[in-house]
């Protein structure tokens, strides 16, 4: 498991005798731990998309278990058709949380279980997936998964003898579908040459966007639900508000880009 940015922070602090504050936080268990700080961590702006995906993974598995513990000790709640009540319901509580759809939630679900079980036979390999480093789709990580602990080895060390920004996935596909590891030439582990580099997308930046705007929105919405703003202090609405403005302001501008284009 990642550390939470705070866990960091308090290191920092007590490294360089700096001082800082705590608050205590109660847990009804340990998965519950576990599925906060992925919530947290979900708030960073600098996440990759694998990471992203491994996260919300991480916290729909841990949740299913929290939501059990939860609903045995008020296992004499009412039910119907002895179904668990909608409170419960795991796989809408985490869509809802991170703006997905409850199909994309369980397909992330499989993804972090196989980054798992590659972390079990080769540790080095999961943080090269979830930094984007090393460049493969969700169907060949569940196919990754399934190799034996030394076909796994053998391919991050064939990752780890070409060093470089990004290793894609067609540098140690023969690797994957066929285990024949020494037949793949040392030159295709550098990666893509020039006609291999994606064509010019004019669409990318937008695309881009339209996939970054739901996490504002599932933050706003989050914020919203979880703040009282009679507690919250001038300064912070004050510079709340002057940043949703400065935002809003920014949406009108690319709005009437478009309008008159």
């Amino acid at each position: 498991m990642m550390l939470h940015k705070e866990y960091n922070e308090y290191e920092i602090c007590i490294r360089n005798k700096l001082p800082y504050s705590v608050f205590e936080k109660e847990f009804d268990c340990r998965e519950s731990v576990i599925v906060w700080i992925c919530s947290k961590q979900l708030e960073r702006k600098n996440l990759t998309e694998e990471t992203r995906k491994f996260l919300i993974g991480m916290q729909y598995e841990n949740e299913k278990v929290a939501a059990r513990f939860r609903y045995k000790l008020e296992k004499n709640i009412s039910t119907v058709n002895n179904q668990i009540p909608e409170k419960y319901c795991t796989v809408e509580k985490i869509a809802e949380a991170n703006n997905i759809s409850r199909a994309t939630v369980v397909k992330y679900a499989l993804f972090t279980r196989a980054l798992e079980q590659i972390g079990k036979k080769e540790p080095k390999l999961v943080p090269k997936i979830l930094s984007g480093q090393y460049k493969i789709s969700h169907k060949n990580v569940l196919k990754m998964a399934e190799l034996s602990e030394e076909e796994i080895k053998r391919i991050n060390r064939k990752i780890e003898r070409n060093p470089g920004d990004y290793m894609y996935y067609k540098a140690t596909r023969n690797s994957i579908n066929t285990g024949r590891y020494e037949a793949i030439p040392t030159e295709i582990l550098i990666g893509p040459s020039v006609k291999d580099m994606p064509k010019f997308d004019p669409d990318a930046e937008t695309n881009s966007l339209i996939l970054t705007i739901p996490s504002w929105q599932s933050t706003v919405e989050r914020m919203k639900r979880s703040t009282d703003f009679s507690t919250v202090s001038s300064q912070a609405k004050n510079n709340l508000k002057k940043a949703l403005l400065s935002l809003l302001c920014c949406v009108n501008g690319v709005l009437t880009e478009m309008e008159d284009k």
